[in-house]
């Protein structure tokens, strides 16, 4: 095998670690994203269960009852996306 064929192969190799490299930091990015958003929608599910799970306050009124389970189900479904769990 010739040098300049095996520096040519080398050159592939090397792009194609470069590419594969790029592709993960991608993939990372988009990862630590989805765990911060978990994160948020982990907070908002908490803040839910209190409202509506907390015996000291009042019961709340079935108006207030809706909007907290709207937002606990947004709160579900954003997180079902974002850990792909809609397939």
């Amino acid at each position: 095998m010739s040098h300049s064929h095996s520096l040519l192969e080398l050159a592939a190799q090397a792009e194609a670690l470069r590419n594969g490299l790029q592709q993960t930091a991608r993939d990372y990015e988009q990862f630590e994203f989805n765990v911060d958003g978990v994160h948020s929608c982990m907070a908002r599910i908490q803040k839910c269960i209190r409202m509506v799970g907390n015996d000291r306050q009042a019961a709340l009124a079935n108006r207030d009852k809706r909007k907290v389970m709207a937002e606990l189900e947004d709160a579900v479904t954003e997180m079902a996306e974002l850990l792909n769990l809609d397939h």
